[in-house]
């Protein structure tokens, strides 16, 4: 009677289980991914991104010792067993107790599989006993073939892969089937904790794991002594990704924007780019220094540098500290003021309005409506030439400019040189109240360095397929002028004069032309510099993640070292050239002299210059 309800009891629960278990119909279905590779403008491997599972490979298909060097170290009796050995569960207890604590787990693949599949990772009695009734129910539904590739396309191996056909290309370069002996003992040997043994991680603890496999695999009579001893005296070639540890931001940057030239693909990819990776060492090199040196002492906890040339080729990218610490891109995602880094486009606006640089303007209090903006000293200098005024970083006549050109103006021509972040059209835009990115402001800069043509940062250069299928190639977009050729000069000569006698002075290298401009925000909550050569447009910016002010950290001091630093290196071994608008200028005068009258109908030489200057540029 007993036994009778007992049946009954028992089938009542074991149908209520198996009523409740998953769909396993389609296990055998490979989960989408697309992987993505990315190399420098030299074709070296910087990233590689989006690959977590390969494509699905059959056990059947690949040499058997790959499969062999799983069960001979996680499952020798997978061949024999229904799902659960009790065999082994008895010798893991029994090793356990004498050991007195858990050094050997008693769990089949196919217990593994049933965890990973559908099972939290929580270690109960519960959660083991579903483990080995879904183990057992895997069994019923498939073969010991299809287990074992099911096994050995959702197991995780580390460094962010599922699966043997992604875990063979991550690490070495090559497909499953591909797999020599070391290389399939290593990766089986990963399984156990894929953190700490998987070969990108630490190859010598990897091959010291592998070496236990392989004597697993003797023991379990797959391979014989020599055998062992030929792979275990092999060293792979492990693929290591050439990149610096910060050219992270810049991948993530271009991964977020594949889908504005392609679509979803599940062929890998291969994106070309425009980054260099010596570039970006230099740049992470400044910045680490630069925070290193003076950031505690100034409270400035991040720092971003974006640096490209003057078409908006992006070459280097660093957006924080550290992207092991946090991958937040400061450099592309990070909207903060600018501080008096904006005064480029107030005065751009105030030359396309009549003003020149030699002009004389006051520099002293104004009222706006009730707004009373203050010079960073405290205190106004006087009547004074315009070149000076932006060289000083006069807030009184940049304030003034605006309100004669209006600041619906100033924020038009802000978004003319490439400046998509909101503006608030208002008299303090004039002191850059409306946050940027340090990418935006930077590409914003390009058109003064390059003769007054508009660009759109850009990084992709070229996107196939790992077949060879071109998918995108960057066409160069028109030359479409943001100012005229005569007003590039004068930004130009404002921009020199910043760092020869101005807030920029810490910036200026000693071997070439350098331009650019300083910008310090209210309370020292955010400090830049932007600058330029005739090779490379630079911006970088110092904070804090919480806006906290900082200790009286100014754009002329860390932002211009930290600009000087990186310049100055990344213009090792190119020739010293002047930049557009000094160029234009000089044409300009070699026109004057060519076309000059004798000397006694000679006209006064400022008015033949404006002349010429009006003939050759359009007024």
């Amino acid at each position: 009677m007993l036994a009778a309800w007992g049946l009954i009891f028992g089938g009542l629960f074991i149908s209520h289980f198996l009523s409740s278990l998953p769909d396993v119909g389609n296990l055998m279905v490979s989960g989408p991914s697309q992987d993505i590779t990315i190399l420098d403008d030299r074709g070296r491997q910087i990233a590689r991104r989006g690959l977590t599972q390969g494509q699905m490979v059959r056990a059947e298909d690949l040499p058997d010792y790959v499969s062999n060097a799983f069960i001979a170290v996680e499952d020798r009796r997978f061949r024999h067993h229904l799902g659960i050995d009790p065999v082994g569960l008895v010798r893991a207890a029994t090793t356990n107790m004498m050991a007195g604590r858990v050094v050997q787990g008693g769990s089949t693949l196919t217990q593994q599989l049933a965890k990973n599949l559908f099972l939290s990772p929580g270690r109960t009695y519960e959660r083991k006993v579903q483990e080995a009734m879904l183990a057992m129910y895997l069994e019923s539904r498939y073969s010991k073939n299809q287990l074992l590739t099911l096994y050995l396309n959702r197991v995780y191996f580390g460094a962010g892969v599922y699966g043997i056909e992604a875990a063979a290309q991550k690490f070495f370069g090559k497909h499953a089937s591909e797999l020599g002996l070391t290389e399939a003992a290593m990766i089986a040997g990963s399984v156990k904790a894929p953190a700490r043994y998987n070969p990108i991680a630490d190859t010598d603890a990897s091959l010291t794991r592998a070496s236990i496999v392989l004597r697993a695999m003797q023991d379990s009579g797959f391979i014989d002594d020599d055998t062992r001893t030929m792979a275990q005296a092999t060293r792979p070639r492990i693929v290591h990704v050439t990149g610096t540890p910060g050219a992270g931001w810049f991948a993530d940057w271009i991964v977020s924007r594949l889908s504005n030239y392609i679509g979803a693909s599940a062929e890998p990819i291969i994106v070309e780019t425009s980054f260099d990776l010596e570039t970006q060492t230099l740049a992470e090199r400044a910045v680490t220094r630069g925070l290193a040196g003076d950031g505690e002492a100034l409270n400035a906890g991040q720092a971003a540098l974006v640096a490209m040339t003057p078409d908006g080729a992006v070459r280097a990218m660093v957006g924080g500290r550290s992207y092991s610490a946090s991958t937040f891109n400061r450099a592309t995602d990070a909207v903060r003021q600018p501080g008096s880094a904006f005064k480029p486009f107030v005065y751009l606006a105030a030359l396309e309005h009549g003003h020149v640089p030699d002009e004389t303007v006051n520099d002293g209090p104004v009222d706006i409506n009730g707004w009373k903006p203050q010079d960073f000293e405290g205190r106004f200098s006087g009547e004074m030439p315009l070149i000076r005024a932006f060289a000083q970083s006069s807030n009184s006549v940049a304030a003034q400019l605006t309100a004669e050109v209006g600041p619906k103006i100033v924020a038009r021509t802000a978004r003319r040189l490439g400046i998509a972040s909101p503006l608030a059209e208002v008299s303090s835009l004039a002191l850059g109240t409306s946050g940027v990115t340090p990418l935006e402001l930077t590409g914003a800069y390009a058109p003064f360095a390059n003769g007054g043509i508009g660009v759109e940062p850009f990084g992709i250069l070229r996107i196939r397929t790992k077949a060879g299928k071109l998918l995108y190639q960057r066409t160069p977009p028109g030359s479409d002028a943001v100012m005229s050729a005569n007003d590039n000069i004068q930004m130009t000569r404002l921009m020199m004069e910043t760092l020869s006698t101005g807030t920029g002075k810490a910036g200026r290298l000693e071997d070439r032309d350098t331009a650019g401009k300083t910008g310090t925000t209210q309370d020292f909550r955010d400090a830049w510099f932007v600058g330029f050569t005739a090779d490379m447009v630079t911006g970088v910016w110092i904070g804090n993640d919480n806006n906290a002010p900082m200790v009286k950290a100014t754009g002329g001091g860390l932002p211009a070292r930290i600009f000087k630093n990186f310049m100055t290196n990344a213009g090792q071994g190119l020739p010293p050239r002047p930049l557009v608008g000094t160029t234009l200028v000089a044409s300009a005068e070699q026109v004057v002299a060519q076309d000059a009258p004798e000397p006694e109908e000679k006209p006064k030489k400022p008015d033949a210059f404006q002349r010429i200057l009006n003939g050759l540029f359009g007024g």
